[in-house]
């Protein structure tokens, strides 16, 4: 093992370097969930390492060699890993995005929010709490819109909504005089 006169760094020799090598090609192929090429670096990284114990380095030496290796790998794949999760987020934000306005569709349609929920796999109170989301945007940004309800007051749904009084669960039939 030896230290760059140059820029500091570490750079690691002979049996260090392939323990190094292994630890960051086990490192990528863990991170690309390919078990294969995980179980093969782990099996080449085992090598290495009694490799090196048998060259006369410490542990220490070894365990610092793969650290070294991983950080290595970390530092190559992290622009693509971030640029990844950026259009990732991306993707599931204009998804979230489309899965509320088709809910906000469904509730000016008239639809019960109960069926709406069935269909979304949510309870009604989710969609009861984007509707309002989507109304609050809405009247924010000085749009006139309900999302819960846009038909023209003449019109009436084909069916009448379904609407439940919050109960208490403390009170009872007689306590409501």
């Amino acid at each position: 093992m030896s230290t760059s006169q140059e820029t500091g760094e570490w750079t690691p020799e002979g049996p260090l370097a392939r323990v190094a090598d292994a630890a960051g090609a086990r490192l990528r192929a863990e991170t690309d969930e390919d078990a294969d090429a995980a179980r093969s670096a782990a099996d080449t990284l085992t090598h290495a390492a009694t490799s090196a114990m048998e060259a006369g380095y410490t542990l220490t030496e070894i365990a610092r060699a793969e650290s070294r290796g991983k950080d290595t790998i970390r530092r190559t794949l992290r622009a693509d890993a971030l640029k990844l999760v950026e259009r990732s987020g991306a993707r599931a934000r204009e998804t979230q995005a489309e899965h509320h306005r088709a809910i906000a569709r469904a509730t000016r349609l008239g639809l019960p929010m109960r069926e709406i929920a069935q269909a979304a796999h949510v309870t009604h109170g989710t969609i009861r709490a984007i509707t309002n989301r989507l109304a609050s945007r809405d009247a924010d940004s000085d749009v006139a819109v309900d999302a819960v309800d846009q038909r023209p007051p003449e019109e009436e749904p084909a069916e009448p909504r379904e609407y439940h009084e919050p109960q208490e669960p403390w009170r009872g039939p007689a306590d409501n005089y």
